[in-house]
């Protein structure tokens, strides 16, 4: 059918059109609502956010091309004493959870002599993903992964961090990667966010894969020097939480 001609009509003014936001603008404006919105969050709501939207399926390293799951954190997400360790092992990778095998067991039983549950504390790692062959964390992987662990420090907030092995206390008190665990143990730090929004006593001691692998050097029936070491140490870390003492400045 022919479509007539219109009589001719007068136009009204444009509508008034409001300002876009530039296409660069929109994530940042995204990204400001959420972090608004996150600090009426509770600490689980936090850890959550961080595990399935900042963290996701990460492809940020190699790593996530030989892992089997990333392995996020578990434990009460407002506890008042955190472990931090370097990076999943055999059994943590298949299981999606931290300190799950041998040195896992270790881990308990140390918790165990000092009255602690597993779901009273908050247990992480450095690396979220396994490294092959169970070898030491890379400094590109740890670029890349540890703002998520400070991501859940600030969530966690807890009063002491312990640093089970050399790579988390090189990390978390800025040290150069040539200092010995030595050096760090056997006294109290102060482990202050770049950001500034939390501090918190840190306390740097040998990892229980250390203390199994000198256990087996020893006599049957020998009593394990180190493993006295890592109680000594968490004594003194539980006992920032029980008195409420505040930690020194590093030196």
């Amino acid at each position: 059918m022919p479509v007539r001609e219109a009589a001719p009509v007068v136009r009204s003014a444009e509508p008034v059109r409001l300002p876009q936001a530039a296409a660069d603008a929109v994530p940042a404006m995204a990204e400001t609502a959420v972090r608004n919105s996150a600090s009426q969050w509770s600490a689980a709501e936090k850890l959550d956010y961080l595990r399935r939207k900042n963290i996701g399926n990460c492809q940020r390293c190699k790593l996530s091309t030989t892992r089997k799951q990333i392995v996020f954190g578990v434990g009460d997400p407002e506890a008042d004493l955190m472990f931090i360790g370097e990076a999943p092992g055999f059994d943590e990778d298949r299981q999606g959870e931290p300190f799950v095998g041998a040195a896992g067991r270790r881990l308990t039983q140390w918790l165990g002599r000092l009255g602690l549950r597993r779901d009273q504390v908050y247990i992480a790692n450095v690396l979220k993903c396994r490294p092959p062959g169970n070898r030491d964390p890379e400094a590109d992987e740890v670029e890349r992964c540890s703002p998520f662990l400070r991501a859940q420090i600030r969530a966690i907030a807890p009063k002491v961090i312990v640093c089970l092995g050399r790579y988390a206390g090189i990390l978390l008190l800025g040290r150069p990667t040539d200092t010995t665990l030595r050096e760090m143990r056997s006294r109290s730090w102060r482990y202050v966010d770049p950001s500034g929004a939390h501090e918190a006593s840190l306390h740097v001691t040998y990892h229980p894969s250390y203390v199994l692998r000198r256990e087996q050097e020893l006599a049957p029936g020998q009593r394990n020097p180190a493993d006295d070491t890592v109680m000594s140490d968490l004594q003194q870390a539980l006992s920032k939480i029980r008195v409420g003492a505040a930690a020194p400045q590093n030196s």
